[in-house]
């Protein structure tokens, strides 16, 4: 449930009387729960003072209340990136995190928060559901013994301690029950697969691998096996091994179009591009009417810019799904023009782009990758008063994209518009804290308004995470 509130702005206005004019009607439209007009103000009072992160955080409030998760989640993180100590935003954000499934990013920031604030049991509740539902029992059962702690009062604490026990007891007891049955007949590789499963949606990880390793002993020869070691070494994030481990597949089975996939997957997260192009096409000649081995064909060669290739792989998805009825072969179409917009508009060629996806928008229209691929085609011809109409458009169907709001800083750069290219930019750093491209976008609009010293340190900050990511790739 979002947290309301109507404490004023600590942050110091630039224009302090309008924004507190429109913090007051916003908060009153909330209390009587008109928050289409509460929506209105806040937007109204962000636009006279942006550096008002309370403005920004009733804003979230007023679009998750009005059914605009993404709208919300946008507006609490530039909320947060302006105040990184507002902890009300990092509980709020959390919770639509969690109401929307995504408990990965919601683990995140009540990590975040509680870097803040670790005095909070509330917030060890939230940390423990998300713990729990991403499976971490051992984690949950820590998050809630510490609200515990901090309030013994907490019954919640207390009840979803005895939620996630049971749970564990229940997981144990099923893999106890599998390692029972292997027992029984240690010379069944399904049982032996069975179980390395079980272990790993536990994240007991290297029982799954010892368990892996006698597979190996007891059928070296059996893809089984080593589609089971695939699972755990992806798993555990290790490309090489994973990649291996389809290849071995593909060796003793070299008709298993889906295996040929996966290894075309791990392939191309080595970086080994040829190989993985080599594995896709394999995968799609031996199912043809396979989408996604024949999308990923596609998506590699784009990634590898080899454009003419990506674009007739894109064409012919295009031509074959174009008239066709039912929802999945409207969603392949979609993705198929939107692939297509993109690597024309990679290629330059802008005019081609243009027209694909004015194609995609004339049956599917305001769907917001083709309003992007638009505005970036409409951008390439020099057009950018209408490319940025598209990109705003694209924006509203699709608020959390940092690289619509770091293309649209760029273009209003282009035309002059210096402070929202500031404002958009900052959106897309707030979105994506690493995307090193907003920072220098940043930099250059600070530079463009005489701001030197916020434009060396947008510089700064870029150069710091590209090494950060190089050191990455180099280990």
């Amino acid at each position: 449930m979002a947290q309301d509130s109507n404490s004023p702005n600590s942050t110091g206005a630039a224009n302090p009387a309008p924004a507190s004019e429109y913090m007051k009607q916003g908060n009153a439209a909330a209390a009587d729960g008109d928050f289409e007009a509460a929506e209105e103000a806040f937007e109204q009072a962000v636009a006279a003072n942006p550096s008002d992160a309370r403005a920004r955080y009733n804003l979230a409030l007023a679009r998750q209340n009005l059914g605009d998760p993404e709208g919300a989640i946008a507006s609490y993180w530039r909320a947060i990136q302006i105040d990184t100590n507002l902890i009300e935003a990092y509980v709020n954000l959390g919770n639509l995190y969690g109401e929307l499934g995504l408990d990965e990013e919601a683990l995140e920031v009540f990590q975040q928060a509680l870097e803040i604030d670790n005095t909070s049991d509330e917030l060890y509740i939230n940390l423990g559901d998300a713990y729990r539902n991403l499976g971490y029992f051992d984690d949950a059962i820590l998050a809630y013994r510490q609200a515990q702690i901090l309030n013994p009062q907490n019954t919640l604490a207390t009840d979803n301690l005895t939620d996630v026990r049971e749970r564990l007891n229940e997981q144990g007891e099923y893999i106890a029950d599998l390692e029972k049955r292997l027992d029984e007949d240690p010379r069944d590789l399904e049982r032996y697969a069975d179980l390395a499963t079980a272990y790993l949606e536990a994240h007991r990880d290297q029982d799954a691998l010892n368990l892996v390793n006698q597979m190996v002993g007891l059928d070296p020869n059996a893809p089984l096996t080593y589609e089971t070691q695939a699972s755990v070494y992806e798993q555990m994030a290790q490309p090489d091994e994973a990649a291996a481990a389809w290849q071995r597949v593909v060796e003793l089975s070299p008709d298993d179009a889906e295996a040929w996939e996966h290894l075309g997957t791990w392939r191309e997260e080595q970086g080994r591009i040829d190989d993985s192009v080599a594995a896709y096409r394999r995968a799609a000649e031996l199912r043809p009417g396979s989408v996604a081995a024949r999308f990923s064909l596609a998506e590699v060669l784009r990634d590898a810019d080899r454009f003419d290739e990506a674009i007739a792989a894109f064409s012919e998805l295009v031509a074959e799904h174009k008239g066709k009825l039912g929802e999945d072969s409207e969603e392949t179409l979609i993705a198929a023009y939107n692939g297509l917009a993109e690597c024309q508009n990679l290629a330059e060629k802008y005019d081609d782009a243009l027209a694909t996806a004015n194609a995609c928008l004339e049956s599917f229209p305001e769907q917001s990758e083709a309003l992007y691929e638009r505005a970036s085609a409409l951008d390439g011809l020099g057009r950018h008063d209408e490319a940025i109409a598209a990109y705003e458009s694209a924006l509203q169907g699709d608020p959390l994209n940092a690289g619509i709001c770091n293309d649209l800083a760029d273009t209003y750069l282009q035309v002059g518009r210096a402070q929202d290219a500031i404002e958009m930019a900052q959106t897309a750093i707030a979105l994506e804290p690493g995307f090193v491209v907003g920072y220098e976008t940043l930099a250059q609009a600070f530079e463009r308004v005489g701001r030197a010293a916020e434009a060396q340190e947008a510089r700064r900050q870029a150069e710091e995470i590209r090494q950060i990511l190089e050191e990455d790739d180099e280990s």
